[in-house]
């Protein structure tokens, strides 16, 4: 369990472990956690049948394994700073026959360089960890900067104002819906402090004005799961 305040470190907590028991567990965490992917991929379909696409931390790869069966011409490039979850992610794609199309790098997406620019990108579950406005404001912006001026960004995550009646509420009906999976107590517990501790929740208000800054247009929210949002924008041309 991290310490109040401390930085999240993704790469420590996202171990072999974690990466084990991961896609159990975000079903059980978010019950529309495919509904979310069915619906990106509504949202991008227009996109060119060979378009580029950026995951930004991938994880064990679901967003790539999703798009890529719906979309069988595209190529990927996974994003993470877990090299257990990036061995997960690498083990499923192959496994699902994707090998030759998804490219790797290991670290943060600040450090990633690429040679050419992508049609779209997705960043699901990954930017609520990054504590501080202007940390968060250089990771949209290095998404903005890898993408193709028109480019399509899919952000989903946790958000709300912690001092507001609605995220309490929200907070509860979350976490009961989460107990009812046959979550023990004591797991229960860690994963409430989980979100106390390493979860650095912003506002939808204030989570627009960052995407604003770091040069997307207006976003469109098309989902949403007790605190769980989901937008949808373009890089502004």
């Amino acid at each position: 369990m991290s310490r109040p305040g401390a930085a999240f470190d993704a790469a420590a907590h996202f171990d072999e472990a974690s990466a084990t028991r991961y896609d159990r567990r975000i079903r059980s965490f978010c019950p529309t956690y495919d509904a979310l992917h069915h619906m990106m991929a509504a949202w991008l379909s227009r996109l060119p049948e060979r378009a580029e696409f950026l995951s930004a931390g991938s994880g064990t790869g679901a967003e790539i394994l999703a798009l890529g069966r719906r979309f069988p011409l595209w190529r990927f490039t996974a994003v993470d700073v877990s090299s257990d979850m990036t061995t997960a992610c690498r083990n499923r794609v192959a496994a699902a026959g994707m090998a030759e199309r998804v490219a790797y790098f290991e670290g943060r997406l600040q450090e990633f360089r690429s040679a050419t620019s992508f049609d779209a990108a997705s960043s699901i579950f990954v930017s609520h960890f990054i504590a501080g406005r202007e940390e968060k404001l250089a990771y949209f912006r290095a998404i903005s900067s890898l993408l193709k001026p028109g480019g399509s960004f899919i952000l989903a995550d946790l958000h709300g104002e912690r001092a507001s009646r609605e995220f309490g509420a929200l907070l509860e009906a979350w976490l009961t819906s989460y107990a009812s999976h046959g979550v023990e107590t004591t797991e229960l517990d860690a994963d409430r402090a989980h979100i106390e501790n390493d979860i650095a929740f912003v506002s939808e208000s204030e989570l627009l004005e960052l995407l604003r800054e770091a040069g997307f247009d207006a976003p469109i929210r098309f989902y949403q799961t007790f605190l769980f949002g989901g937008w949808a924008t373009t890089k502004r041309v």
